[in-house]
């Protein structure tokens, strides 16, 4: 069963997460299969209104609003939640005001959905020549043993970037050794990547 969701709120990131045990890529995935899913929506809400099929209209919107409750987005499915409630009344005509607050809705969490990809997008690492790895290691080296704190930024810079091919299989292990904690091993590993152009 959901979680109760703000009804205002395009979409709970977090509570949607808490709710798959904070498993990020998960959240992620479902959160793409939703905008698939649903991608034809408004065009749909439109059409189904218009030529008066109710039936298809109140299935749509039924499913809508348990898509959205599962993924937090409480506005829309608030909204989706309404549409159904005017249908299932016997009305047989919906306000322009309703199927905007859904279309509003819709497009508020697009653009949120749409942020969160954009965001998942990992720039390629730019790539570093030899002699900056080295210097860059070297400095690093440096830094475990004296200010950890700034050996820890450096890190998470060199992260970012491409080693030359023959050092990636080192550098990938130094990097999930510091990952780890394993400063000691880590240091090895480092002090033989630079003990390789010595």
């Amino acid at each position: 069963m959901p979680l109760p969701v703000s009804p205002l709120q395009a979409l709970d990131y977090a509570s949607a997460l808490r709710r798959l045990g904070g498993n990020q890529q998960l959240l992620n995935a479902v959160l793409a299969k939703f905008a698939e899913d649903f991608q034809t929506f408004p065009e749909r809400l439109v059409s189904l209104s218009e030529a008066g099929q109710w039936d298809e209209l109140r299935i749509l919107t039924h499913t809508l609003k348990g898509s959205a409750a599962n993924i937090s987005a409480g506005r829309l499915s608030s909204a989706a939640a309404a549409i159904e409630s005017v249908i299932k009344s016997g009305a047989l005509m919906l306000s322009p005001a309703l199927c905007g607050e859904c279309l509003e809705a819709w497009q508020q969490l697009s653009q949120e959905l749409e942020a969160i990809h954009e965001a998942q997008q990992v720039p390629e690492p730019v790539a570093m020549s030899l002699s900056e790895m080295l210097v860059r290691l070297k400095r690093l080296e440096v830094l475990i043993d004296s200010d950890f704190a700034a050996a820890d930024a450096m890190f998470l810079e060199l992260r970012q970037l491409r080693v030359p091919d023959r050092y990636q299989s080192d550098f990938n292990l130094f990097i999930k050794l510091f990952d780890a904690f394993d400063v000691r091993a880590a240091k090895s590993v480092l002090a033989r990547l630079l003990g390789r152009e010595a």
